[in-house]
């Protein structure tokens, strides 16, 4: 069991690396260890009262029974610690991390302490995660629009058809993540690290990429528009050379793209060409479509919801399960004859 004064003079000297320690019944009341890894400590029955552990790395840490009354663990990372037993009282845990292995005191709620729970399909919109490590974490299909994750470590997190919109992420470390159909519109990627990841079929309508490191990425069927800030020098043109990006935006070449299960909800496509395009399933509400042609598209199972489809060319087009809700067809020329397409049509 290592002693307090020593761990004292060890942090004090710049140390942070404590993982797997042994402070059993340990006397820490008051200490300050942020941003020590702990990693897997044993932290049972010890003294924490009024101590400081914010963005400390807790997990899998042994924290049964331990007193951390007023203590600070704001952003500290406690996924799959045992806390069991512990006394929390005005402890400050905002921004802290926990996941289902996580176990708390009965009756604790780590909502309404404003803990985050990190795994598949978090709800983490607008949560502030700047430089939180989250190194391979599942995040897949997690709602992080508006988050801040500057100077996050991200590096081979699943981040699969996630929804970043609007995320600043500026410096983060997203090496080899999977970023697969994830929702990158209007986010900031300045300076991010970006090598490696797996982003195909990606959104990256408005998103700022300058300075970010993209060396070896797969952006492969991923879409931008003119807004899209790439990096400098000659990146964009040697991506969408080797990769066929899809240039979204009036007057678009989209002749036979494959843009199927994308959200495109409010995209101006006004005169593009989407003749034989897959849009299956895509989510086209309220988009702009005048003009548009679009025979032989596949627009099956698509939500075509309040979209503007005035003059469009749908001849030929699979509307199967297309859902038309408040669209706008007039002049549009339509499949004939329509009533031969199986399925259901919805109309307004």
């Amino acid at each position: 069991v290592m002693k307090t004064e020593e761990l004292r003079q060890r942090y004090a000297a710049g140390e942070r690396d404590f993982s797997g320690l042994n402070l059993y019944r340990s006397n820490l009341s008051g200490l300050t260890l942020d941003q020590a890894d702990l990693w897997s400590a044993d932290l049972h029955q010890v003294d924490l009262r009024g101590s400081s552990l914010r963005q400390a790395n807790l997990q899998e840490a042994q924290l049964t029974g331990a007193s951390l009354q007023q203590a600070d663990l704001r952003k500290a990372d406690l996924r799959s610690a045992c806390l069991q037993q512990a006394c929390l009282d005005e402890a400050l845990l905002s921004g802290a991390l926990y996941n289902e292995q996580t176990q708390f005191p009965d009756g604790f709620q780590p909502d309404l302490a404003g803990l985050y729970w990190v795994g598949p399909a978090a709800q983490l919109a607008g949560s502030d995660l700047q430089g939180q490590d989250l190194s391979g974490a599942d995040l897949a299909e997690a709602d992080l629009s508006g988050a801040n994750l500057d100077q996050a470590v991200l590096f081979g997190a699943s981040l699969r058809r996630a929804n970043l919109t609007g995320a600043t992420l500026r410096d983060c470390d997203l090496s080899g993540a999977d970023l697969s159909g994830t929702n990158l519109s209007e986010a900031a990627l300045v300076g991010a690290d970006a090598s490696q990841v797996e982003g195909q079929r990606a959104l990256l309508l408005g998103a700022n990429l300058q300075d970010a490191v993209l060396a070896d990425a797969n952006f492969r069927g991923a879409v931008y528009d003119d807004r899209t800030r790439f990096p400098a020098g000659g990146f964009q043109s040697a991506l969408l050379q080797e990769q066929e990006l899809y240039r979204l935006g009036p007057g678009a070449s989209l002749w036979g793209a494959d843009l199927s299960s994308l959200n495109l909800a409010g995209v101006n496509l006004q005169g593009a060409n989407l003749a034989g395009a897959n849009l299956a399933q895509s989510d086209l509400w309220g988009a702009c479509l005048i003009d548009a042609d679009l025979s032989g598209a596949d627009l099956s199972d698509a939500n075509l919801s309040g979209a503007d489809l005035s003059g469009a060319n749908l001849s030929g087009a699979n509307l199967e399960g297309t859902i038309l809700e408040g669209a706008r067809l007039d002049g549009a020329i339509l499949p004939s004859p329509l009533l031969d397409f199986p399925g259901p049509l919805s109309f307004s």
